[in-house]
């Protein structure tokens, strides 16, 4: 990558804070398209490659490319391209209008009125306003369990629905009918989609940038094989073409795009099993690109002359994190059925999570396992968003520390020794080099308590639903920022019941500091709303934070316009798919 677009990127980074510090403008210009501004080509007068195909890589099959039910950044990193929303985020994280031409916001910032721009899909029909009151009654209907359900709480009626997906028994489909008619949104035209929220949610312009959010044509979704080979349809500049299972999949521009045409004339993702063996083909010229480097790679890549122009490291708006599991029914029904109690699922107890937490040196994790590369993390709001803060740090490292709080934990469990322990089940997904991170961490832990543990790797797909189930005790997990606020970052990972909630827990008096900062509209009292239920999770311990994310990145020269940001989902500059070129090499 550039030295231009590595300070292009270093630029957007330092404005996050604000991108989404204040509330967006009630109307946005018309003429502003999505990605309207586009990275400046590294060779100006570099003549274009006859042949206009990128290679990107997958790692691993995406679990769907159905917009509803993506929540991996394998499938964002297909739909980012293929599908675009109302509103969408630029080169330098502000918002921007997508699909709508523009938007008012009423006086009281609790109906949102979305102008359409004329625009089609790719099969040629229209893109209505009733398509996105479907799309987003499918996303917040309990009977769809889209992951990201929880997104639509803020609207109207989006809670009652959202409490029916935990009902027990479960709610007949008349009720859950009964309740999508008081869903808060309305298509009074074709061009005019309207959103009543339950309160003043002063982010809730962001949440219409994601992938979720998009129309979607009932009866295409609704077809045999809709997501399948030859049958896609899609709102944005790229289609499916083809999805070759564990192998490729391949996109071709949108002939009914409505913003600017991409210069590519395909975009081919082919899929590998393992990181290392993106990495090999791209050192084979077989992809254009690898994100991140592995890390047993990261050293030699770097240090190679023949790699200068190509390597680069990418600040982003990610953390990785480890899940405990303490042991709440993701539906809010009490303590999981395989957690009953603290003797069969130790982390569920807050003084062994304490333990496990300040028997890790972050730094030395990072040193060993990320090849230095990364921040130590001690909080789940990243730097540089609003409610960050760097004063939380509750259970630095301190072995001395730790024994006193595994003694105390075993008193209360009942074990006699944290050997006595069965092994606990530490769940990750193989094939992107986890396995020394888990290594080490348990490692630490048999190390300082002489503690068990049963390391289980399973292909990506299966371990989401693993993960999702609260099946393990310990468990890999990442997250990056869908949109730059607090907001992204804490409700639906931590929230009771919520959709991205792998630790399982569950503490109300922080769910009421999350509703209380949606709706205060002002900036600086609502980072502090933040900022105060970031300090209850830290203190329960509810998951181990350990680095926010840097990429070491390569890319190949002839790779020109990225638009690069700290929120691309799996290639840098994938977001912008449709400003990329190929020089002539």
């Amino acid at each position: 990558m550039s030295q231009k677009r590595l300070l292009a990127l270093v630029g957007a980074v330092a404005i996050v804070a604000s991108a989404c510090g204040g509330t967006p403008a009630s109307q946005a210009p018309a003429s502003q398209a999505p990605g309207a501004s586009v990275a400046p080509s590294t060779e100006p007068s570099a003549e274009l490659a006859d042949e206009q195909i990128i290679r990107w890589p997958l790692i691993q099959d995406p679990a769907t490319i159905d917009p509803t039910m993506a929540q991996d950044s394998q499938s964002t990193a297909v739909l980012t391209s293929v599908q675009r929303g109302l509103v969408y985020i630029d080169k330098d994280l502000n918002l921007v209008p997508g699909l709508a031409e523009s938007w008012d916001i009423s006086p009281d910032a609790k109906t949102i009125t979305f102008h359409l721009k004329d625009a089609q899909y790719s099969n040629g029909d229209p893109i209505v306003a009733a398509d996105l009151v479907y799309s987003w009654k499918r996303l917040v209907d309990p009977r769809t369990a889209a992951p990201y359900s929880y997104v639509m709480a803020e609207v109207v009626g989006g809670q009652d629905l959202l409490d029916l997906a935990g009902a027990k028994p479960a709610a007949t489909d008349a009720v859950v009918d009964a309740a999508l008619e008081k869903f808060g949104v309305a298509a009074p035209d074709e061009k005019t989609f309207v959103v009543t929220l339950a309160f003043p949610a002063t982010y809730f312009l962001s949440v219409a940038t994601m992938w979720v959010t998009v129309p979607i044509q009932e009866k295409w979704i609704t077809s045999e094989g809709a997501t399948e080979t030859g049958n896609y349809v899609a709102s944005g500049p790229f289609t499916v073409e083809s999805w070759d299972h564990n192998a490729q999949i391949v996109l071709k521009p949108n002939p009914n795009w409505y913003g600017e045409k991409p210069t590519l004339t395909e975009i081919q993702m082919p899929i590998f099993a393992e990181l290392a063996e993106a990495q090999r083909a791209y050192e084979a010229d077989e992809v254009d690109s690898v994100y991140p480097i592995p890390d047993e790679d990261i050293a030699r890549i770097k240090d190679d002359p023949a790699f200068a122009d190509q390597y680069s490291v990418i600040p982003t708006l990610g953390i990785a994190h480890y899940d405990y599991n303490n042991g709440v029914d993701p539906s809010g029904e009490g303590k999981l059925a395989r957690c009953p109690d603290e003797k069969t699922c130790p982390t569920v107890n807050k003084d062994f999570r304490i333990a496990l937490t300040q028997a890790i040196d972050k730094q030395a994790f990072i040193d060993a396992t990320f090849s230095g590369i990364g921040t130590v993390a001690n909080s789940f709001v990243m730097p540089g968003l609003p409610g960050y803060d760097e004063t939380i740090d509750p259970y630095p490292f301190d072995l001395t520390a730790a024994k006193a709080s595994m003694d105390k934990a075993l008193a209360s469990i009942g074990y006699a020794s944290a050997a006595d322990i069965p092994a606990l089940k530490f769940g990750f997904n193989t094939g992107a080099g986890h396995e020394p991170r888990v290594a080490f961490l348990a490692e630490a832990w048999n190390q300082a308590f002489g503690l068990k543990t049963e390391q289980i790797g399973s292909e990506f797909s299966v371990f989401l639903t693993q993960r999702t189930a609260g099946e393990y005790d310990i468990a890999r997990d990442a997250w990056g920022a869908d949109y730059p606020h607090a907001n992204n970052q804490l409700s639906g990972n931590f929230t009771c019941g919520g959709g991205n909630n792998n630790s399982q827990y569950c503490n109300p008096a922080f769910d009421a500091l999350l509703l209380e900062a949606a709706s205060e509209p002002d900036a600086t009292k609502q980072a502090d709303l933040y900022k105060q239920a970031g300090k209850i999770l830290a203190d329960d311990a509810a998951d181990l934070p350990l680095l926010y994310r840097d990429f070491a990145t390569v890319v190949k020269t002839w790779v020109d316009g990225e638009i690069v940001t700290p929120i691309d989902h799996n290639n840098p500059g994938d977001k912008f798919a449709e400003t990329i070129k190929i020089l002539k090499h």
